[in-house]
């Protein structure tokens, strides 16, 4: 993937009950469709009693791709409100699945919408949203006091750097972010007087924490 993007950082799973019925929420990052159909397999393998298994997922490479699903729930209010808690938080490349076993009480139509959200807003909550941030590598090498001096001022900026290999010279690696690319080269030049190799690299993605305001 070739830009950024928000999912999940890790499997999650939570529990609770409404009216008699149970809820097992199920959270879970994800690649690609195939690996979407077998979580959703292993979760009715896992509980194959349950009176429903309702899932929805979102994947956004190498195109958009989502599927959703009441598995026998009234139309609207199951699959729906899971896609729906992806969608308001933007996360793709994730899955949900949750498990309903009815304990004789009907929730109706508001009651269902309301407690298939639930399942999936807290199964995302504990699964951590993150956003995976673009990147651009950067092989630097230069001798070895201008090495400790770019390498300073890297932390200082929290570029996030590889440890150093020290030969004849010293030579690691730097992710930066694409819009920030012209001015890192500069600050190599100013830093070094002009006196360093770099070298541009693939594209690469690294995870953060999103904030909450």
């Amino acid at each position: 993937m070739s830009s950024d993007y928000q999912s999940i950082k890790q499997y999650a799973e939570i529990e609770f009950e409404e009216k008699k019925s149970r809820f097992i929420g199920i959270a879970k990052p994800l690649e690609n469709p195939v690996q979407a159909e077998e979580f959703i397999a292993k979760q009715r393998s896992r509980f194959p009693d349950a009176t429903h298994h309702v899932y929805a997922w979102i994947l956004n490479n190498p195109q958009h791709l989502q599927r959703y699903s009441d598995d026998g729930e009234p139309q609207g209010t199951a699959g729906l409100p899971v896609l729906d808690v992806l969608q308001k938080q933007n996360l793709v490349q994730a899955g949900i699945v949750v498990v309903r076993y009815y304990g004789g009480v009907k929730l109706g139509t508001g009651g269902l919408v309301r407690a298939y959200s639930k399942a999936a807003s807290l199964a995302v909550e504990m699964a951590k949203p993150i956003i995976w941030l673009i990147h651009r590598m950067y092989n630097l090498r230069c001798d070895y006091s201008n090495a400790e001096r770019v390498r300073f001022q890297l932390n200082q900026l929290n570029y996030n750097q590889t440890e150093p290999e020290y030969t004849v010279d010293v030579s690691w690696k730097v992710a930066v972010r694409p819009e920030n690319e012209e001015n890192f080269i500069t600050m190599l030049k100013d830093l070094t007087s002009d006196n360093i190799d770099y070298q541009r690299g693939n594209l690469q993605l690294f995870p953060s924490a999103i904030s909450k305001d």
